[in-house]
């Protein structure tokens, strides 16, 4: 069979076109172009073949997990992806052969079934834009697959590592390197992960395959890298992968599953302006935890888009709720904001600690609503906000937030109640938060009242400074020979919004670093008037950031209230997340700033 096999290749190799000028590159594993895609695991071919139906998406990356299941990779099949792909499972080398007539592949996977020798694969036209030189093997040596690169000048795009007869042997798929596919190339067998990285750097490449051995050594094959952001995982979770992803602003290429974890390599998958907030929050303390940005118009587009629809722990950005809550009641006429709120706390200390040891004695302590609204947001305490929460329930604002179009947020007690979740379990994304103050800006929510509780809605917040965006009006307005407005300009500029923060861990062992914003800003346009000179419009924006987990050495309360205790590192540390913060704060606005200075 083998010899047949190797026959047949032969003369699909010399049949099939020379690169044309119509050919291109292969998109799968290599465009950067952002687009929708899609990671199964554990996956039926039924289940597979309905995520590429419904989400009109196509596999580009297929591993076989266990008899009949399957992890994949897909894109969205439009634009630059647009191709007439196809994936089997299940076949025998003679079936792939069969099926690969007038087509070709781009992913092989060689798996055992009862014992069996069967192909998992992917396959496009091997004509038009996607026609190529190619070949494929399997059962082979390392040294074969060598000989092969070289008697028939293969670049590889696939290869996969199995054991078969108690054997290992390698299968590949591989491209003709010449034309559009002519590139600087690298393989490695059976080395560490640190020589991979040792390698990546010495070349300048980036990853297209990852394989792991039994041996928990890695096969891989790198190419030139064309200042492309790329980045790969070995032995990574599924959880990992899928917060991974979303924070890098990438789409998996090559997924192969070992076990409970995953080998993966990915491209970049965000535009132009989201990729350089990236390049912000990776140059930053940020860089080691789960993050993300958003930037967008109220009413249109988006700027900033980085794990902006994930979920993640807000911190206390998420005291924003219970105002929201509670404004939409003032608006209703169901709540005053001179009601009064009562809450207990231990005696002589109104406003210590909301959460407290059974069997402390306590006080009942009391205020307006106005007045803890704004404590809570102003001053972030925790104790006004968790008495706004047993006032009303966290079920109750939930729901509310729910009805509101704020679907993927929820929040819960700080303190721990019997069968409930606490705090930890706060959950909400960057554009639920965004919505919140979108919905108030575009008058969707507030329907009664507008105006008057809108006012009330940003009045009772913290007074935030401008001063962040004060410096990317100055840097923006001098590039466009305006320095002379930024004055004028930031008259009519404002920030409200909530910022939040936790450190968790101890000095010895490590510390876990969150920080959170979202926030509204308003920023003045000059439009043009049929009598007079330009009249100035100001426009809302709405954005934010997070990290969840990243490392620290040490607590920044700790370091801002008593300095003299810590190190130089740790007042290193905590000098530059203040500066994060204040860049990020202004940075998602830039290209906001820039129309508006447009107008002037």
């Amino acid at each position: 069979m083998k010899a047949i096999l190797l026959a047949a290749l032969a003369a699909a190799l010399t049949l099939a076109p020379a690169a044309s000028a119509a050919a291109a590159e292969d998109p799968e594993r290599n465009s950067s172009s952002p687009t929708g895609w899609h990671w199964l695991f554990g996956a039926s071919p039924a289940e597979i073949d309905r995520v590429e139906r419904d989400a009109g998406a196509r596999v580009i990356s297929i591993n076989a997990d266990a008899p009949g299941r399957f992890s994949a990779a897909l894109v969205h099949n439009g634009g630059v992806y647009k191709r007439d792909g196809d994936w089997f499972q299940g076949k025998t080398p003679a079936q792939v052969m069969e099926r690969t007539k007038g087509r070709r592949l781009i992913d092989l996977e060689p798996y055992l079934d009862s014992g069996q020798l069967r192909f998992a694969g992917v396959t496009v036209p091997n004509s038009g834009a996607s026609g190529k030189g190619w070949w494929w093997n399997y059962g082979l040596s390392a040294e074969q697959v060598a000989k092969d690169i070289d008697k028939h000048n293969l670049r590889l795009v696939d290869l996969a590592v199995y054991q078969h007869g108690g054997q290992r042997r390698f299968a590949y798929v591989g491209v003709v390197n010449g034309g559009e596919d002519a590139r600087s190339w690298w393989w490695y067998y059976d080395v560490s992960p640190s020589f991979v990285q040792r390698k990546l750097e010495e070349h300048g490449a980036r990853l297209v395959d990852i394989e792991r051995h039994d041996s928990d050594s890695l096969t891989v094959v790198m190419v030139k890298n064309s200042n492309v952001f790329s980045r790969h995982v070995y032995g990574a979770s599924r959880d990992y992968i899928a917060k991974y992803v979303q924070s890098q602003g990438v789409r998996v290429t090559d997924l192969e599953r070992h076990g409970d974890r995953y080998y993966a390599t990915m491209i970049d998958n965000v535009d132009a302006e989201t990729g350089r907030i990236r390049s912000l929050l990776r140059a930053s303390p940020y860089r080691f935890g789960y993050f993300g940005a958003y930037s967008k118009k109220v009413g249109g587009p988006t700027y900033v888009g980085l794990a902006h629809q994930a979920r993640y722990q807000p911190l206390s950005v998420l005291k924003l709720l219970p105002h929201l809550y509670v404004m939409d009641l003032v608006d209703r006429g169901r709540a005053s904001l001179d009601d009064t709120i009562t809450w207990k706390s231990p005696r002589g200390k109104p406003d210590d600690v909301a959460c407290f040891f059974p069997g402390t004695p306590t006080s009942t302590y009391s205020d307006s609503l106005r007045n803890v609204l704004t404590r809570g947001l102003g001053e972030s305490l925790g104790r006004a906000h968790e008495s706004l929460l047993d006032e009303y329930t966290p079920e109750a604002i939930t729901a509310r937030m729910h009805q509101l179009g704020l679907e993927n947020t929820d929040i819960h007690y700080g303190c721990k109640h019997e069968g409930k979740n606490d705090w930890f379990a706060n959950r909400s994304t960057l554009t639920d938060l965004g919505e919140l103050f979108e919905g108030v800006e575009t008058k969707r929510f507030f329907l009664n009242d507008w105006k008057r509780t809108r006012d009330e809605f940003y009045g009772l917040m913290a007074n935030w400074s401008t001063e962040p965006l004060r410096a990317v009006v100055a840097d923006e307005a001098a590039k466009a020979g305006k320095r002379g407005v930024v004055d004028r300009f930031m008259e009519s500029v404002t920030v409200d919004g909530k910022g939040g923060g936790g450190d968790f861990g101890s000095d010895a062992e490590g510390w876990k670093v969150g920080r959170a914003l979202s926030y509204r800003v308003t920023l003045p346009f000059r439009v043009p008037r049929r009598r007079g000179g330009p009249a100035t419009v100001v426009k809302s924006f709405v954005g934010g950031f997070f990290v969840n987990d990243t490392k620290g050495p040490c607590q920044e309360w700790v370091a801002n209230t008593y300095p003299d205790t810590v190190d130089a590192e740790c007042k290193a540390f905590v000098k530059e997340l203040g500066e994060t913060w204040s860049t990020l704060t202004g940075e998602l606005q830039r290209v906001p700033i820039r129309e508006a200075l447009a107008t002037w």
